[in-house]
């Protein structure tokens, strides 16, 4: 018998989408941040600022993303949203964030859910 999995294991890592990717990058360091992947070169880095995970992105218009990383599989967490009515509005693959289910939450706002394989 198959074990089935309830809890997604949801990592929330919100997205700010910069600007200025150094000028940001100086401020959250000032905050206290560390830098621990990406580089001004890609467009996209990940801070560590205590124990918060943000990543600042020179992509997009400026903004802040709810962006949740999964444990459980995306084709499991997009048939249970389905059954409850939150149909997922796009299903894709980022190079740098893995496979992808993007959803609207019942007051209008996307959120991401990524995971990595």
């Amino acid at each position: 018998m198959a074990i089935v999995r309830t809890d997604p294991g949801l990592l929330l890592r919100p997205i700010v989408h910069v600007r200025d990717l150094p000028a940001s990058i100086a401020f959250y360091e000032r905050l206290g941040a560390e830098l621990i992947h990406g580089d001004r070169e890609t467009g996209w880095v990940l801070l560590q600022l205590g124990t918060v995970q943000i990543v600042l992105t020179a992509r997009g218009e400026p903004g802040i993303e709810l962006h949740f990383e999964a444990d459980m599989p995306l084709e499991q967490l997009e048939r249970r949203l389905h059954r409850a009515g939150y149909p997922v509005a796009e299903v894709a693959t980022d190079r740098d964030f893995g496979e992808q289910l993007r959803v609207r939450t019942p007051d209008g706002f996307d959120i991401t859910i990524s995971r990595w394989e």
